[in-house]
């Protein structure tokens, strides 16, 4: 019924797939006013939070809206092999296939919700009761052996801790079940001839800072709520000195003002034991949200996560017994109904000229390569197409060639996949930090006849592919940048070669200058290597590969070194001051 659904629903798709993924990449909700819906559960009836939410979806709505493919017709196996390959790379970001797992998660998530509401409702006297009494002492104080909070109320919140796999997709699950399912604030004014000017926050996605503690977790959740809500809550509350313990009482005061309705907390690994307000403060931290102030809460993490709660979840469970669920999800099985769906409908993408049937062996072959995790099994399959479109031929996909493809494009990962294979538990948390090499793809558009244009984040690591593919005039350029700097042609070639040679032809042309210079001042006085810069423009041509005016211009690497020089700066400070550096998180952005 799923591979049905999702065919059916893939050419209405296409449409909606770029509001769909930019909504996504922002994770940016939508703002409604509320709209009272007639409820079933006599517990939900009553309560303006519960009644504004959205009707439960049904499995097939759930097929339809989260179904995603990248445009499909018969034309585009005839374009040229530049805009197959762009349709290629178009998989990754517009593929995504529902799974009855995933209906099951929207299901729990949805049921979290409202049973967290139940005993938040805004008409009864006890709601307004904790208000009084204040949130920050509710949540100093506990609960009680009955489990009622300071107030007297019992809270009806559940927590969910969702572990899974890296690569799963567990992130992009919850952010399109939260985008495409849920309103992320309710406006309500008036309930039943009462007004109520409140604002409710269904949710809000916050990712754990890296290795930080609880309370950077407050701040970046004020800033979350500022951006939603536009309010000053981190300004007040987030850029005072302060100690932790304030930092989460201002946080609970805002939780529970906006009303929210579910946490859900990303990358939860990311906490650590070493850090103020570690992994025992973050636990302890999670079940009084729960209990004391009744807002559920979804932890997720990679499986490095689950030191977290190899001590403290035991302590967890035991204060909301009833409340608590965790899932733990590995690698999909070879047999099972999941990994035979997901790879029959991934296949039926296919922009080679001649279309490859899934035998047996193809579908073994992916999964060996793959074990299963459906990122990486992506990536292999845009791989094996790529390398085919660029070889030519009958462009068909072999066991050949998706071995070939992953020992070269995955070979970071087959390492890890032979430790997982023999048992090894550890193995999935080194997953954790490797990445696929994205490198081997821009080698297959750079060889094509025509080069592609790439554009945005990924521009400048294509640009660099290219780069590497010239050695010869690389090395040209850097050999005649140097000469300028030593005047000498052995030591210049010398400079070149090792330069290159650290980044392996991949460092910008620019950078490799930078770099030059600093080795060339290492060997010199500043004030003379200075003087050899001015002179480079008196060079005769044959060592420029283009022509140089005589006066550098203010934005000239030469002119800003030696500036930065007279102002007793560094090599990196003067080139770092005019914006020629950047931060390698940036470049490390290029290769996600």
């Amino acid at each position: 019924m799923f591979k049905r659904c999702f065919q059916e629903k893939v050419a209405k798709e296409e449409g909606r797939m770029n509001r769909m993924n930019n909504k996504i990449d922002g994770l940016k909700g939508t703002h409604v006013l509320a709209k009272y819906n007639e409820q079933i559960n006599p517990k939900n009836m009553g309560n303006p939070f519960i009644e504004a939410l959205p009707d439960r979806t049904d499995l097939e709505t759930f097929i339809d809206v989260l179904s995603s493919s990248p445009p499909r017709d018969k034309k585009y196996n005839n374009l040229s092999s530049e805009d197959r390959l762009e349709f290629v790379q178009q998989i990754r970001p517009d593929f995504w296939l529902p799974l009855p797992t995933h209906f099951e998660k929207y299901l729990n998530l949805y049921t979290m919700i409202k049973i967290g509401y139940q005993s938040r409702n805004p008409l009864h006297a006890m709601f307004n009761r904790q208000f009084s009494i204040g949130w920050d002492e509710i949540f100093k104080a506990g609960v009680d052996e009955n489990g009622a909070n300071l107030a007297g109320n019992i809270q009806t919140a559940q927590s969910h801790v969702e572990i899974a796999i890296n690569g799963f997709g567990k992130s992009q699950l919850y952010e399109r079940m939260l985008t495409q399912l849920f309103p992320q604030v309710i406006h309500h004014s008036e309930y039943d001839g009462r007004n109520i000017p409140l604002t409710q926050v269904v949710w809000i996605k916050v990712e754990c800072p890296y290795n930080k503690s609880v309370g950077t977790f407050c701040k970046v959740f004020y800033m979350e709520v500022d951006k939603l809500l536009g309010t000053n809550f981190y300004e007040k509350f987030g850029e005072k000195p302060g100690k932790i313990d304030k930092l989460v009482l201002n946080m609970i005061k805002v939780a529970a003002q906006i009303n929210l309705g579910v946490l859900i907390i990303d990358e939860i690994q990311k906490i650590q034991s070493a850090y103020s307000g570690g992994k025992d403060n973050m636990i302890d931290f999670i079940t009084q949200l729960v209990n004391t102030i009744g807002i559920p809460t979804i932890l997720m993490g990679s499986f490095k996560a689950l030191y977290l709660f190899k001590d403290s979840l035991a302590n967890t469970r035991r204060g909301i017994p009833s409340g608590y669920s965790e899932s733990i999800s590995g690698y999909m099985l070879e047999d099972s109904w999941e990994w035979n769906e997901f790879i029959e409908n991934l296949w039926d993408i296919q922009y080679t000229k001649k279309y490859t049937e899934l035998t047996p062996k193809l579908k073994k072959a992916m999964y060996y390569y793959s074990l299963g995790i459906p990122d990486i099994t992506v990536k292999l399959f845009i791989h094996c197409q790529s390398k085919c479109i660029v070889m030519g031929g009958d462009e068909q996909i072999s066991i050949t060639c998706i071995k070939e493809v992953a020992e070269r494009s995955l070979r970071l990962v087959q390492p890890i996949f032979v430790r997982i294979r023999s048992g090894d538990p550890e193995a999935y948390k080194d997953l954790e930090d490797i990445k696929p090499d994205w490198v081997p793809l821009n080698g297959y558009i750079s060889e094509v006849s025509h080069r592609i244009q790439v554009h945005g984040s990924i521009a400048e690591e294509h640009a660099r592919i290219l780069q590497r593919k010239d050695k010869t005039e690389v090395l040209k350029k850097l050999t005649e940048f140097a000469i300028v700097l030593v005047q000498s042609p052995s030591t210049a070639e010398e400079l070149a070669y090792r330069v290159y040679d650290a980044s392996k032809g991949m460092g910008d042309l620019t950078g490799m200058f930078v770099q030059i210079a600093e080795l060339a001042l290492q060997g010199e006085k500043s004030e003379k290597v200075a003087k050899k810069i001015k002179i480079a423009s008196e060079l005769p041509k044959k060592l420029r590969t283009k022509k140089v005016s005589p006066d550098m211009s203010e934005d000239d690497i030469r002119f800003v070194v030696q500036i930065g020089h007279k102002k007793e700066l560094t090599t990196e400070e003067a080139l770092e001051e005019k914006g020629y550096i950047r931060e390698a998180d940036e470049i490390l952005s290029y290769i996600k």
